[in-house]
């Protein structure tokens, strides 16, 4: 369970759940705030009802997360090389 007894927003106040939009068991439209891995807060149902799912969820996230690590590491390289072309542009005293 939801330790903070889930969102009944719809989406309203917050962004739509990229994960599970929608409880399949009840139809209720869930927003961010609502974790995958907690229980539907209308029905009680699991959000991820099959093994399924679950697998392509896990995959999701570790796609997401490669690509935010891939994004850092050219973000982090960008500035390593601005730095060094303006450790050159002026001579040092």
């Amino acid at each position: 369970k939801d330790p903070k007894g889930g969102c009944f927003c719809l989406a309203r106040s917050h962004p739509l759940s990229t994960y599970t939009p929608i409880c399949l068991a009840c139809g209720i439209v869930l927003c961010a705030r609502n974790l995958p891995q907690h229980i539907c807060p209308s029905c009680s149902t699991s959000l991820l009802p099959t093994v399924q799912s679950r697998t392509q969820m896990a995959d999701r996230v570790k796609n997401e997360l490669d690509a935010q690590i891939a994004h850092e590491e050219r973000e982090a390289e960008r500035l390593r090389d601005e730095a060094r072309a303006r450790a050159g542009a002026f001579p040092t005293l």
